[in-house]
């Protein structure tokens, strides 16, 4: 490590008259190895619920049908439907449910990220933090509660669990807040693979997480839906034990304006001299010139929109199990397997393939940085169009699994993108691009649950070879994705400067 780096690594954060800033390596460690045990525990949860949540709700919709049938007197069933649990009109209101809920649940996060996200660039990322794991665990609590009273409740009321993901914004926030913290500690060289390193505990939720939860099945679906809120209620703890990051971030800035630093500090007062009105007023001009950055940017604009698209790609692996389940018959604990098989090859991608493919990048072709975001974002992203296309058109569950495959190893875009977009603001100015960001995949959130359900509705209607017409929907979205990455300008770093390029991990 070279003399300048040290000099640069021991220069007060916030106040340039401090003596001993707190040490970087162990600082970056510490968050990496709280992030990695959170996004383990709390995913692990998560995913544990997915499939017993859809067989559960399955349960319930087709008990009422049944209901329904012996009450108006139909004692028989439809010789294409031996089983009622899988009929048309079980499974499109299955379909409606989820998508509904999949939608309301983003309205909170829709409205409120981008002024959480400027709260989090003033207050800091830990309370925002706070406020999201608590709103999320009410509303996956509430949802419980519906299934075990469905008697009493009607199922459509897990709409509900929306109104508990105003406390923190929900998902959104909670996955902006994450990244943040991450792109607040690292370089703009290393934020890739730090990125990538977490998405892989993610991958290994899932690939753990679902067949342990199919084998609980067997004992009922209720088991392990009520025990994966046990296990996200204790994968909330370690982030408790997360530093704050926001000093990180300001201090990139600080040291390369200084001057700026200076105006800051002279306009700061601590709120308890100001009046309400005063508080307000300031809150009000700080959110105006805090998100001006945005839209004065087209590449800035362009990247959003890329991320309002790449969120169709979650919203259809919601459809997945459904749509296995019914085209080819699967139970759903059966079905869930493909989600450790997606979780596998995702694995694979995000600590072999793309590390792999940014060092021959960077070694051949001399993508560094962006440049090397922007290249694997292009590839990834036409890896996904294909995905997307077979399993539309799968007739067999072979050709089905290996589209699987396909998709799973695009499925770095998302974090590629994100990167890409990182780099193109000020360090400081990150926590608003990715609520942002987080407002953009609301959006999209939003369109693609209502849009999703109907289409499935759709193709079950049209016959078996357009049930998956969601995964072709969602091809054509990505095809718009990747030709608004292939037209992103990349130029010199709002950030670039020698130390933030030193690497920060020897």
């Amino acid at each position: 490590m070279t003399t300048d780096t040290m000099t640069g690594e021991t220069e007060p954060l916030l106040n340039s008259h401090a003596t001993k800033p707190p040490p970087q390596h162990p600082h970056k460690l510490l968050i990496c190895i709280v992030c990695a045990i959170f996004l383990l525990s709390a995913d692990f949860g998560f995913f544990m619920s997915t499939a017993p949540q859809m067989a559960v709700y399955e349960d319930i919709i087709c008990r009422n049908y049944q209901a329904t049938l012996h009450g108006a007197g139909n004692e028989t069933l439809s010789p294409s439907e031996p089983n009622p649990c899988k009929s048309e009109a079980v499974q499109g209101e299955l379909a409606l449910v989820i998508g509904y809920q999949n939608t309301f649940d983003v309205i909170p996060g829709l409205v409120l990220s981008l002024p959480y996200g400027v709260l989090s660039d003033h207050w800091g990322r830990k309370p925002l933090l706070y406020l999201s794991m608590s709103g999320i665990l009410l509303a996956e609590i509430w949802a419980r509660i519906v299934c075990l009273w469905s008697s009493v409740i009607p199922l459509r009321m897990v709409w509900l669990s929306a109104v508990f993901k105003i406390i923190g914004g929900g998902d959104q926030v909670l996955t902006a807040i994450a990244m943040v913290i991450v792109a607040d500690v690292f370089s703009e060289d290393e934020r890739a693979t730090a990125l990538f390193r977490l998405q892989s505990c993610i991958q290994v939720a899932e690939i753990l997480a679902t067949p342990l939860s199919a084998y609980l099945m067997t004992f009922g679906p209720m088991f392990p839906y009520a025990l994966s809120l046990v296990i996200i209620v204790l994968g909330s703890i370690p982030c408790f034990f997360l530093p704050e990051t926001l000093k990180n971030a300001k201090g990139k800035r600080v040291n390369r304006e200084a001057l700026e630093q200076d105006s800051d500090n002279a306009q700061s007062q601590p709120p308890s001299k100001r009046t309400v009105s005063q508080e307000v007023t300031r809150q009000v001009r700080e959110f105006i010139h805090s998100t001006r950055f945005i839209w004065a940017d087209s590449n800035i604009c362009l990247m959003i929109f890329v991320m309002f698209v790449t969120v169709m790609s979650r919203q259809c692996t919601n459809l997945l199990l459904q749509y296995v389940s019914k085209k080819f018959n699967w139970s759903i604990s059966r079905a869930s397997l493909l989600i450790s098989l997606r979780g596998i090859f995702s694995l694979v991608a995000y600590l072999v393939i793309m590390p792999f493919l940014a060092f021959l990048a960077a070694k051949h072709l001399g993508f560094r940085g962006k440049s090397s975001d922007h290249f694997l974002s292009k590839g990834s992203g036409v890896l996904s169009i294909i995905g997307f296309a077979v399993i539309f058109i799968a007739p067999t569950p072979a050709i089905l699994i290996g589209g699987q495959v396909i998709l799973s190893i695009g499925s770095s875009f998302m974090i590629t993108t994100r990167s890409l977009a990182t780099s193109l603001v000020q360090p400081d100015h990150a926590g608003t691009l990715y609520s942002a960001i987080a407002i953009a995949q609301g959006v999209g959130t939003l369109l693609s649950g209502p849009l999703f359900a109907n289409l499935f509705r759709l193709g079950m209607h049209l016959g078996p070879a357009w049930m998956g017409l969601p995964f072709l929907q969602a091809s054509l979205f990505f095809i718009v994705a990747v030709i608004a990455v292939w037209h992103i300008r990349i130029g010199p770093s709002p950030r670039a400067n020698d130390e933030e390029q030193e690497p920060l991990l020897l």
